[in-house]
């Protein structure tokens, strides 16, 4: 429900299977871990699921997918000697290294200087995922969230490429 939906507060569980054997014992279960989903949470997402709804909110999370990453694919156009990536084709998260001639970035110095000089919270793909050793340079970066403050970030991102990234160390090997 959280992100094709947008309903990111909805908590509830739930499985799809062409199985029936799969459904009984996942429903079986659930009896044990679990007593009751919220009474709200349920209402939400049946409503958010009915042929009333699903199709509008599919339909306005797309486009805004869509139109967000034609900002960000902008930005990465713009910057291209210090950021590179392969476009997302699915999802709604996007990986681009940032590199100084050629050499990538150190990807946590690069997002805290970010967020304390331009207020732009990214995370860290050495960080995000194995050990710390991967992954130099790599920021993650969600680019669904509501237009405008996608628009804003990406501002900010660009003053901090023109005025604070020169700040930012290599990364160590």
């Amino acid at each position: 429900m959280s992100k094709a939906f947008s309903l990111a507060g909805i908590r509830l569980g739930w499985v799809a299977s062409r199985s029936s054997e799969i459904i009984e014992a996942c429903a079986d279960a659930r009896h044990y871990t679990l007593i009751s989903v919220g009474q709200l949470d349920d209402s939400v997402a049946t409503h958010a699921l009915s042929t009333s709804c699903v199709g509008n909110l599919l339909k306005r999370n797309t486009d805004l997918a869509r139109q967000n990453l034609k900002d960000l694919e902008e930005f990465v156009r713009d910057y291209e000697s210090m950021a590179t990536w392969v476009r997302p084709r699915a999802g709604t998260t996007a990986f681009i290294k940032f590199i100084k001639n050629g050499v990538p970035v150190d990807d946590v110095a690069f997002c805290q200087h970010l967020y304390e000089k331009n207020g732009v919270m990214l995370a860290p793909g050495s960080q995000c995922f194995g050990d710390g050793k991967d992954f130099k340079g790599y920021v993650r970066v969600g680019y669904v969230p509501e237009r405008q403050v996608l628009v804003d970030g990406l501002k900010a991102l660009r003053e901090f490429m023109e005025n604070g990234f020169e700040s930012v160390p290599l990364a160590t090997k």
